[in-house]
């Protein structure tokens, strides 16, 4: 569990592919694409469902394709824990939509969700994890990562995740 918790959370830092026939990205939507592009690293912390608190390390490379998508590798560790993970993303309008690969927990789903002003918001959805996200863009080089899960006794998402990302 802890490892779909996990795995399922660096999904959340995670976006991914769509169809190419929706339309093209907003202008506020490719201004956000852009300023994700390149390297970032980061640390937080990963809390699992009923688990305890794990100090985290992450490096993440962002590249634009064809100015509505946007590849992604990430790789995060904790002691006790490594994920390596790739997504693509499309943006239509100023939603996002696609598919993530988690590599290690071999986990696999959908994205959706929208920008809004400095912050993509979305859903992910997999056979081992339903979440949400927020990433927050706070200025140029910087922007954090929080993370939500359902957590099906409670009935209700619970924070699990937050990374702080810098240039």
């Amino acid at each position: 569990m802890f490892k779909a918790v996990v795995a399922s959370c660096t999904a959340g830092l995670m976006l991914a592919a769509a169809s190419p026939a929706f339309a093209l990205c907003s202008s506020q939507g490719l201004e956000l694409m852009k300023s994700l592009n390149g390297a970032w690293k980061g640390r937080g912390a990963v809390t699992p469902i009923g688990g305890s608190p794990e100090r985290i390390a992450c490096r993440i490379s962002y590249s634009l394709a064809g100015g509505d998508k946007i590849n992604q590798i990430i790789v995060c560790a904790g002691t006790a824990w490594k994920i390596e993970a790739a997504s693509r993303v499309t943006c239509m309008g100023n939603r996002v939509e696609g598919l993530f690969e988690e590599k290690v927990a071999h986990n696999t789903g959908a994205v959706t969700g929208s920008i809004d002003g400095n912050q993509l918001i979305f859903d992910a959805d997999s056979p081992h994890f339903r979440g949400r996200f927020h990433v927050t863009f706070k200025e140029t080089g910087s922007h954090a990562v929080s993370i939500t899960q359902f957590d099906s006794a409670k009935g209700r998402q619970v924070p699990v995740a937050s990374v702080q990302l810098t240039r």
